[in-house]
């Protein structure tokens, strides 16, 4: 019976865990290797109320104009809602997190 727990155990493991960590990790990778500049066109609020808790969550996103032409939504944090405005330009070095106001 230990023996069948441990497999079941092992294949779960394997079949969820493991991509799931690896889609993780290929995620923010992927976003610290990006390089780019562009400008702030415009910024959204959405509030969602959650139904069970009737708790109301905030989101921010804003929208941003490459220099190369391509259109962007990034998800951003409460701060950097309010310290960015439309027509700021940003730069996204390559190996940080977050694009800073330039």
């Amino acid at each position: 019976m230990n023996t069948i727990a441990l497999i079941f155990f092992l294949f779960l493991f394997f079949i969820i865990v493991v991509p799931i960590t690896v889609i993780i990790i290929v995620v923010v990778v992927k976003g610290r290797n990006q390089s780019w500049k562009g400008t702030i066109t415009d910024k959204l609020e959405n509030t969602k109320r959650d139904f069970d808790t009737n708790r109301e969550e905030t989101f921010y996103t804003a929208c941003i104009k490459l220099d190369t032409g391509k259109d962007i939504k990034m998800a951003v944090d409460r701060d950097r809602y309010n310290d960015w405005n439309v027509g700021d330009k940003l730069e996204k070095i390559k190996g940080e997190s977050w694009p800073k106001k330039v």
